[in-house]
């Protein structure tokens, strides 16, 4: 059956991820180390949390604030926390040669995420027919119940369905359910890749 909407991952596709400007940018705000940040909130488990949807974007504010005394508001938080996200210019215009195929971006990130991208990254968002953010499907990939999910809520089944992601897990389980599903290795390789997806 021919494509009829992509989705695209977030972090290491259509932006490069680079955890350790958010994590900079919490250590200098709250005067503590790096490695305290990630302590607090990626060894503890608390991020992981919070993609699944444990937490809405005051909660997450609320817990920077009592755990690493972060002085700053929550519009200043959604800031330092897009500071992870680096767009990559050449991905969108992939995105873009996508239409008129529907385009839906499928990540594990959290409600303050969420919020955030619209208006920190609006070039990202305003690209996207849809925002999936694993925090409102109460999972992550390589979950099923994310892909499943994500297939109805572009009221889409599998087959019609491309999925684009940089991790093999993720690629795999796609493909377990009858997703066509594209390893992202680099821009340079994703339209080629693409177009022989499209071209089937």
């Amino acid at each position: 059956m021919q494509p009829k909407v992509i989705f695209f991952d977030l972090g290491g596709v259509v932006c490069r991820f680079l955890p350790q400007r958010r994590l900079a940018a919490l250590a200098e705000a709250c005067g503590v180390s790096v490695e305290q940040v990630e302590s607090e909130l990626y060894a503890s488990g608390l991020i992981e949390g919070w993609d699944r949807g444990l937490g809405s974007s005051a909660e997450i504010h609320h817990a920077v604030r009592e755990r690493l005394g972060y002085p700053g508001n929550l519009a200043a938080l959604r800031k330092v926390w897009c500071r992870a996200f680096e767009p990559d210019p050449q991905v969108l215009d992939q995105v873009d040669g996508a239409r008129p195929l529907r385009t839906a971006l499928l990540t594990d990130n959290d409600h303050l995420l969420l919020d955030a991208l619209p208006e920190e990254l609006p070039q990202v968002a305003s690209r996207f027919d849809a925002l999936l953010f694993s925090c409102r499907f109460g999972a992550t990939k390589p979950s099923a119940a994310v892909f499943n999910q994500a297939l109805d809520a572009m009221a889409s089944v599998a087959d019609e369905a491309v999925f684009i992601d940089d991790k093999p897990a993720n690629v795999a389980a796609a493909q377990e359910l009858g997703i066509t599903a594209i390893q992202f290795s680099g821009a340079t390789g994703l339209g080629p890749a693409l177009d022989r997806v499209l071209s089937q």
